[in-house]
């Protein structure tokens, strides 16, 4: 399945601000030669939801506030997913640089951001 990054299909958000839409442009131009496939859906919500059932394999976006991801980090968490910043800390309501992913990816995908130049 989708045990590496190659194979994930990987969902983002843009928020409208120009810092988040210039990581966003970073983002996609390193991981549409990465991933099989990346995906903007526009829901928060649904594509944390998605992650944890495995009809997505990551979820990153660069600015969320914790309502739109407190509640979808917590079903991915129990689903066995990891949800951190792009530093790898788990985590918590103040963060609003999100990756989630269905664990097995997580390492992988960080780097990759990080390698863009997303911070």
């Amino acid at each position: 399945h989708q045990d590496r990054l190659a194979d994930a299909l990987v969902a983002m958000g843009s928020p409208p601000g120009e810092e988040s839409m210039q990581m966003s442009l970073k983002g996609v131009a390193v991981l549409m030669p990465a991933v099989r496939s990346v995906r903007m859906l526009g829901s928060a919500a649904l594509m944390l939801a998605w992650v944890a059932n495995g009809r997505l394999t990551c979820y990153w976006e660069y600015d969320l506030s914790s309502w739109d991801v407190a509640a979808g980090t917590l079903i991915i968490q129990e689903s066995g997913g990891q949800v951190t910043d792009f530093e790898g800390t788990d985590f918590s309501l103040t963060c609003r640089k999100i990756c989630a992913t269905n664990k097995k990816i997580h390492s992988e995908m960080l780097a990759t951001l990080s390698r863009a130049g997303i911070e």
